[in-house]
């Protein structure tokens, strides 16, 4: 199934910040959301982390599995998620690729990646485009199990 809808007819703002100073990340953006009546929104990050924890999803059980956490210096390889909102707040939804060196590692490099339930910011570069309109929601879809976007379904899906 598809879903779709147009979100942005007022416009988009850009935002760029830093997030230092072992700030929660996700906290972080959502404390610009909601300052910034961010209803909308897509980011992409980089820099550095001291911790990260990465939480995966069953797709059969449609079950959480226990987190994996990673605290030490980790450079942010690709960082990138987006806002909507959930019981009417600001969710941060990142998804990260990290990675650090490790003499012992093929290539002396370990890179993880995956959905970031948590994070704590070393030193972090982003930049947030808000888009204006029409605010996007999330609900849990019974299919999948997801708290995913409620949109509109997609004429012909």
């Amino acid at each position: 199934m598809i879903t779709l809808q147009h979100i942005n007819p007022a416009g988009t703002r850009v935002f760029m910040g830093t997030i230092t100073e072992d700030a929660d990340v996700h906290a972080a953006l959502a404390e610009i959301a909601a300052m910034h009546d961010i209803q909308a929104a897509s980011f992409d990050l980089l820099g550095g982390l001291r911790e990260v924890e990465f939480r995966a999803f069953d797709f059969d059980s449609q079950l959480r599995k226990p987190p994996l956490t990673f605290t030490r210096p980790l450079e942010v390889v690709a960082g990138h998620g987006t806002i909507a909102l959930l019981e009417g707040k600001p969710h941060v939804h990142m998804h990260l690729a990290v990675a650090y060196q490790d003499p012992s590692a093929p290539q002396g490099i370990v890179v993880l990646a995956g959905h970031a339930a948590r994070a704590l910011a070393f030193a972090l570069e982003f930049t947030l485009q808000a888009y204006d309109g029409n605010p996007v929601h999330r609900a849990r879809d019974e299919k999948t199990g997801l708290m995913l976007w409620n949109l509109p379904k997609f004429p012909g899906a």
